[in-house]
């Protein structure tokens, strides 16, 4: 057959498969011929076996193009030695030259060129996902626009090619594994053999999920990857005996019983899968190295053990962490108290970060001396704070408390009324305050005790902290009464006191306060209208709620109530849901006046426009309207 036919290769090939079928010394592709022996005088033996059979056949070998005697060699492209073969250095250092390209076409031949040594990365499929992705919907000579994962995908991609492990030479007799690993959008997998105790990869596998694959559960993943991987290595699994590994428990039960619950895909795979082996043991994540041709990111143990993440598929939101000491302070009053030197209130402050306590004993709560005491007390000590986050005491929302905190830039935050769960800081702090006052205080003169006992609220440790407020502050613990052995030498280094600091606040734990969402009563998440809670002082044949009054928008935390003219942002823990027939015209509550009685003239009509039109409708727990045949009210 002369040259040129597309069938050419083929019939050629087949007819060297008949001349040199039973020479099994002998591997043959087209016309280059590769004979491996395991000494000299066997070589040459091999030689001779092989021309003597190519004469018979009338074959010719041209003696400028052969080469005999060697150890390392070059064939189809990779570096051939006894211990196993690696990518050709002069194709690979070809790849690691090739210009980004600027077109489909280009990008296009340089995963041409990668692929073919697909087998020898272990994370093809994820490294080489974002080029690809760029090639969807794409005609050749259309211009590439290069993000950054498409650039660090190609920079990645010639990196493991450079630094591709060396694939061992199939033994016969030698043990045989295959280990398989999923993640969200790749399967891969590693043939291995076990020779003189250590594993010796023979390929590896790699294949991007398609997008309805994508959406599997972590256990047809996981069975997906091991039946491709399977599939793939078909030739060389078929009628071996092997082993095969993997992270995901649940898939070793899986293949050791049946059960009536699987898919009709599931019984499928598992079905493909048990035709070759049903040795199947599991390896724990830590020791199985494949997960890195699947996961992007290493995984920490630990996570999956303490942590739970409700929405994992969500982008992560950045958690502002403080930005230095004192930059957001809570601030407060308590009192009145006994006149103590003329005193009856306390300006309690108390930093975010570092929990540095100050009681400022004050003679009035107007704002004009709070502001007097925060500047002299606080600001002139630690400076000016970032944040400052109070109640909706009249001292804190009065317009000279805004206007001294714009003059000297500090972000002011208000909590809901009548609730001082939102300020849980300071209020924690006036409770523990009280109670050591409580416990020092012999006679009328608190403000004696207030002293001794700010200093051992400074120096005690914090149990979320795990030190104290003022080793914090200052980077080493305060004297306090009854240390009267002082210690030999109190000079350190600088050097010293920054890894002394630096070991101390490695295991500090984060506070996690406020981050457990409330639950919310479906009754009260529900409600059109609702009844608020009456927190401040009321005469005692005064009703506990005003109300109702109409949702304007539901929160997690916190409700708008539409009170009278004006929207309020109330806690939900002083709500109750309103159960008033949506049907008729529902009377709305007005606001109460100071100084006036409660009067139910003012009270105006409110028709919801979303109001069902029958009495017999109904709303399910999905919030779908249902209307009720008559046989069923």
């Amino acid at each position: 057959m002369p040259f040129g036919l597309k069938n050419a290769a083929q019939a050629f090939q087949r007819l060297m498969d008949t001349v040199l079928q039973d020479v099994n010394c002998a591997f043959v592709y087209l016309d280059d011929i590769l004979v491996a022996s395991s000494s000299e005088e066997e070589h040459m033996l091999d030689l001779r076996t092989i021309c003597r059979r190519l004469q018979d056949f009338g074959l010719v070998v041209r003696l400028e193009k052969c080469i005999f005697g060697q150890k390392s060699i070059e064939f189809l492209g990779h570096q051939v030695s006894e211990s196993g073969s690696i990518p050709l250095p002069s194709k690979v250092r070809a790849i690691e030259n090739f210009p980004r390209p600027h077109n489909v076409k280009g990008l296009q031949e340089f995963l041409g060129m990668i692929n073919f040594y697909h087998r020898f990365i272990p994370h093809a499929a994820t490294l080489l996902r974002p080029l690809y992705s760029a090639l969807k919907k794409s005609k050749p000579h259309q211009i590439i626009d290069w993000t950054n994962d498409m650039c660090e995908s190609f920079t990645s991609s010639k990196a493991a090619l450079a630094d591709a492990t060396m694939l061992s030479h199939p033994k016969p007799g030698a043990s045989i594994s295959l280990t398989s690993d999923a993640s969200d959008q790749a399967v891969g997998a590693v043939l291995e053999q076990y020779v003189d105790g250590f594993w010796q990869p023979l390929a590896f596998f790699s294949k991007q999920l398609r997008p309805p694959e994508q959406k599997y559960s972590t256990f047809d993943r996981e069975l997906l990857a091991l039946y491709l991987a399977i599939r793939h290595f078909k030739y060389f699994l078929e009628g071996r005996s092997f082993t095969m590994f993997t992270d995901h428990k649940p898939l070793v039960g899986a293949m050791s019983k049946a059960s009536d619950l699987w898919t009709a895909r599931q019984q499928r795979h598992l079905a493909h899968i048990s035709e070759f082996c049903t040795d199947i043991r599991h390896i724990s994540g830590k020791d199985n190295w494949l997960q890195t041709v699947s996961h992007a990111t290493p995984l920490v143990p630990i996570h999956s053990t303490t942590l739970y993440w409700s929405h994992v598929r969500s982008p992560v939101i950045k958690i502002p962490v403080p930005a230095k000491k004192f930059s957001h302070i809570h601030v407060d009053l308590v009192g009145p108290l006994p006149p103590s030197e003329g005193f009856t209130h306390l300006l309690t402050i108390i930093d975010r970060t570092t929990r540095w306590p100050e009681a400022i004993p004050i003679v009035q709560t107007s704002t004009t001396y709070c502001a007097i005491a925060l500047i002299r007390h606080w600001i002139a000590r630690f400076g000016v704070p970032l944040d400052m986050t109070s109640d909706r005491g009249p001292q804190f929302t009065s317009a000279l408390w805004n206007e001294v905190a714009n003059k000297l830039g500090i972000q002011v935050h208000r909590t809901t009324a009548y609730h001082p769960q939102s300020n849980g800081l300071v209020e924690r702090f006036h409770r523990t305050l009280k109670a050591a006052l409580k416990a020092r205080l012999q006679g009328p003169r608190w403000t004696d005790e207030l002293p001794w006992v700010l200093l051992g609220l400074r120096t005690v440790p914090k149990e979320d902290l795990d030190t104290s407020s003022a080793k914090l502050v200052y980077g080493e613990p305060l004297t306090v009464p009854g240390e009267f052995v002082n210690p030999n030498s109190r000079l350190h280094s600088s050097n010293n006191l920054f890894h002394s600091l630096a070991e101390r606040f490695a295991p500090i734990p984060t506070s996690h306060h406020g981050l457990s969402t409330p639950s919310i009563p479906p009754s009260l998440k529900n409600a059109r209208f609702v009844f608020v809670r009456r927190d401040c002082h009321r005469g005692p044949l005064q009703r506990p709620y005003d109300g109702p009054y109409r949702v304007i928008t539901p929160g997690p935390k916190t409700f708008r109530v539409m009170i009278g003219r004006r929207e309020e942002v109330i806690s939900i823990d002083r709500l109750k849901p309103a159960h008033v027939d949506l049907t008729q015209p529902v009377l709305v509550a007005q606001p109460r006046r100071r100084g006036r009685p409660y009067i139910t003239q003012n009270q105006e009509l409110f028709t919801d426009r979303y109001a069902p039109l029958q009495s017999n409708q109904e709303t399910t727990r999905s919030g779908r309207h249902v209307r009720l045949p008559l046989r069923f009210q």
